[in-house]
């Protein structure tokens, strides 16, 4: 018998979990600006990965008849394959034991967490090296650890680390404020639970890739706070390209300087998520869910082999049919009764039945009630596959036979059946989300069904809901868009309506904008002429000069392959008297030298801000 420790079992899982999480993050996560979000949600599947192994739902598993036989299923399967089938003891002389590809893997995993703790405790030192050796000073009204050598800004837990001499007034700033945000925010933590997990993980590449994301998050969120203290974004940018010429320290801190800077330049870019794609979080839920079914339901069939040993090895070996109730121990025929009905419970006749047991084919018929008998050889650990077929469906479907189940109910609907399906009004309620090339969602777009011709219109968040069967296609409409599709592919209502399928239309002969390009537009002059052209025409609204209304309202823009300014809106507002002036004193700016991508004139999406101070 083959046995595997429980702790490897637990370790296999863990690592199962960090792949399927990081799976679900890359999926639906990293490309919203919800950066809290995902911080807290990064960190809840490093908790989750090492804890739902060990929550204990074994009783209510056995308490299902369909998941425990999933069970028994993977018992026979999975486990049993290590059994052996006889029963003789052999006695062989003592010998030294050799490591087997177990015991290597264990030693290279262990000196593994022995170099990456050795590691982890020589950054720590280096850290603490650094803040006695370094003069504590207070630069505007902050505390800061000041460095004695020219290096890039950093910090960890509640120290800053600067080296002030080659830093310009503005640059500072950002600096101080993207710093102060990893210290305020404890961002130590997340770095070093990351670190942590990483180590304990370490043979898992997935493990690596989570901890990255969990550092690039953190500089989205410091990069965040820099653009909301109003600080010019093409400048800061520019800022951090100068910076990633020079050398840069990796480690436990968090670093002004950290890699991915083309990430954090896109996301820096990027649009601000609309707050309805917080639903999505919501979807790691089932996950966790189905994490937990499927860990119990192997440490139930664990359980259940374990039952077996135990009892072959307790009591005088019983004959074959006793222990069949364990396992699948039985040679030679075996027969079965297979039913076949639809979703409705009807008989389905003359349906194909096609097993192959060995290297021979052999094939049933379904009888005028459904039923065929059916006699198979089955050696252990042998499983025979079942697969069923019928000349009035495309679809095929398999099923596993096992000799301790002998009885076995299949539910198959025939392409005749879907159709009557349908015309009983057994459709598919399906709900879509209609947006352009630009994720603005499209109202009034027309929907409309093949074969019914019915229709439905989006509302003012580009959604709309329409009842159609298999295998439907809804043709999409909207003035100006080119004309878009929807293939149905299954029979079975959407359960999750707030979750709409997203479908994209894009503008007849439009060329897509691009939000980073190898050479980023260019104002004539550059950007102080662009900001001096803001300051000269603004016209501040009387309205709010009375109301003593200011800030900065953030433009957004398409500089167009002409150097032209196109798409103007407002991404933060302030008033609807600011708004209005900042948007029309960014339309009135004179053409800009286009983006290039591979030398290639494109357009590009582009942000400005206009300030309004009251003197």
């Amino acid at each position: 018998m083959i046995t595997t420790a429980p702790e490897l079992i637990y370790m296999l899982k863990v690592n199962i979990g960090i792949a399927l999480f990081y799976a679900f993050y890359k999926l639906f996560c990293c490309r919203d600006t919800f950066f809290q979000w995902r911080r807290i949600a990064l960190l809840s599947f490093l908790a989750l990965s090492f804890l739902y192994p060990l929550m204990d739902m074994q009783a209510w598993v056995k308490e299902q008849p369909a998941i425990n036989e999933l069970a028994d299923y993977y018992t026979l399967m999975m486990l049993t394959e290590t059994n052996t089938s006889t029963a003789t003891v052999v006695t062989t002389p003592v010998a030294i034991p050799t490591p087997g590809l177990l015991d290597i893997i264990k030693f290279i995993y262990w000196i593994g967490i022995l170099l990456l703790s050795a590691r982890f405790m020589i950054q720590l030192s280096s850290i603490f090296h650094l803040v006695l050796k370094s003069k504590s000073i207070n630069v505007d009204q902050i505390s800061i650890r000041s460095l004695s050598e020219p290096a890039n800004p950093f910090s960890f837990w509640q120290w800053i680390f600067v080296y002030l001499p080659e830093l310009k007034e503005d640059e500072k700033q950002e600096i101080l404020t993207h710093e102060q945000t990893h210290v305020r925010q404890w961002h130590s933590i997340d770095v070093i639970i990351s670190e942590i997990v990483n180590i304990i993980c370490w043979m898992n590449p997935f493990a690596w890739l989570m901890k990255t994301e969990i550092r690039l998050n953190l500089e989205y969120l410091a990069d965040h706070k820099v653009m909301e203290s109003g600080t010019n974004k093409k400048a800061y940018q520019y800022h951090l390209l100068g910076l990633a010429n020079q050398n840069r320290q990796t480690g436990l801190y968090n670093n002004f300087n950290l890699s991915h800077l083309k990430n954090r330049i896109k996301m820096m870019n990027k649009k601000r998520t609309r707050t309805t794609g917080h639903i999505k979080y919501a979807l790691f839920a089932p996950l966790t869910a189905a994490l937990l079914l499927v860990s119990n339901i192997e440490t139930v069939a664990r359980t259940a082999e374990r039952l077996i040993y135990s009892t072959e090895e307790s009591t005088p070996r019983p004959k074959r049919e006793e222990v069949a109730s364990f396992v699948n121990t039985v040679q030679g025929l075996v027969t079965f009764t297979i039913t076949v009905t639809n979703s409705e419970g009807k008989p389905q006749p003359n349906v194909t039945l096609q097993i192959k047991p060995s290297d021979e084919v052999k094939t049933f018929k379904t009888n005028a009630e459904g039923k065929a008998t059916i006699e198979v050889d089955i050696t252990t650990p042998k499983y025979v596959s079942l697969d069923v077929s019928s000349p009035k469906s495309s679809k095929h479907q398999s099923l596993l036979l096992s000799a301790n189940k002998p009885n076995v109910t299949a539910i198959f609907d025939t392409d005749d059946d879907i159709a009557a399906y349908i015309k009983a009004g057994k459709q598919i309620r399906v709900k879509l989300q209609i947006s352009n090339n630009d994720n603005q969602q499209l109202a009034g777009a027309e929907l409309i069904s093949s074969s019914t011709n019915a229709k439905a219109t989006t509302n003012a968040h580009g959604e709309a809901q329409l009842t159609v069967g298999v295998g439907e296609t809804i043709a999409i409409n909207h003035k100006g868009y080119q004309e878009g599709k929807f293939t149905v592919k299954e029979l079975c209502p959407i359960k999750d309506m707030e979750n709409p399928e997203l479908v994209r239309l894009l503008l007849v002969g439009e060329d897509p904008v691009y939000q980073i390009a190898d050479n980023m537009p260019e104002f004539p002059g550059g950007m102080a002429a662009c900001l001096q052209h803001l300051a000269r025409n603004i016209k501040y609204p009387t309205t709010a000069q009375k109301e003593g209304t200011q800030g900065k309202v953030i433009v957004q823009m398409v500089i167009e392959k002409d150097g032209s300014v196109d798409h103007v809106s407002i991404v933060r507002s302030i008033s609807p008297e600011l708004d209005a002036e900042a948007a029309r004193v960014v339309k009135s700016m004179p053409k800009w030298k286009p983006a290039t991508v591979k030398d290639k004139t494109v357009r590009c999406r582009y942000t400005v801000p206009v300030t309004f101070k009251l003197q």
